[in-house]
């Protein structure tokens, strides 16, 4: 029994680890596109855009993932 407490609390750490990566990468992505608002060049409103898009999808899978754990 005891074996099946520690695979448990091992799995919790790592989906932990997962999510917590997962708000890093999107912290990531917000921070560059701030940095790109003020240089206003052509070329980093393009690139804010793809980011823009990127964003949104990871902000969907993330609250799809969320979802499909629901009971």
């Amino acid at each position: 029994m005891r074996i099946m407490r520690l695979i448990t609390a091992a799995l919790e750490a790592f989906v932990g680890l997962i999510e917590l990566k997962k708000t890093r990468y999107i912290d990531e992505i917000e921070d560059e596109i701030d940095e790109l608002a003020r240089i206003g060049s052509p070329a980093a409103k393009l690139r804010i855009e793809r980011l823009g898009k990127r964003l949104s999808r990871e902000r969907e899978r993330t609250l799809r993932s969320t979802d499909d754990n629901v009971d």
